[in-house]
C-alpha cells in the first residue's frame, strides 16, 4: 500500500520479476541505507553520515556550534549538523550522477 502525504492510498505497482526481467509497467525498487552518528560535546554537535547506495558508500562529516550568547538547545544543534551532513551527501550524489551521465570532463 502506498500512502501519499495528502492521505490518499493505492496498491503498489507491479515489481520486477525474480529473474531480473521487468514486466511492462513494472517498478524496480531499491533500499539504500543511511546511518547518522551524532555526538554532542558541550557547545558543538558533530555528525558522521554514511549512505550505502547499492554498494556505493558515501561519507559526510558536519558540525554545528552554539553561539555562547544563545541558550543551550541541543536539538537545534542536532538539526543543523544533521541537515548539513545530509545536504553534503546530496551534493555528492548529484556530482556522482553528473559524472555517471556525462563523464569527468563535464563536472
Amino acid at each position: 500500500m502506498i500512502v501519499r502525504s495528502e492521505g490518499t492510498a493505492s496498491a503498489p505497482p507491479p515489481l520486477a520479476t525474480e529473474a531480473g526481467e521487468q514486466a511492462p509497467g513494472a517498478v524496480r525498487t531499491k533500499d539504500w541505507q543511511i546511518s547518522l552518528h551524532v555526538v554532542e560535546d558541550r557547545d558543538t554537535t558533530r555528525v558522521h553520515a554514511v549512505l550505502d547506495a547499492d554498494g556505493n558508500v558515501l561519507h559526510s562529516d558536519a558540525l554545528a556550534r552554539r553561539n555562547p550568547r544563545d541558550t543551550p538547545a541541543p536539538a537545534v544543534g542536532d538539526d543543523f549538523a544533521v541537515g548539513r551532513a545530509l545536504v553534503d551527501l546530496g551534493h555528492q550524489l548529484l556530482r556522482a550522477g553528473v559524472h555517471d551521465a556525462t563523464g569527468p570532463e563535464e563536472e
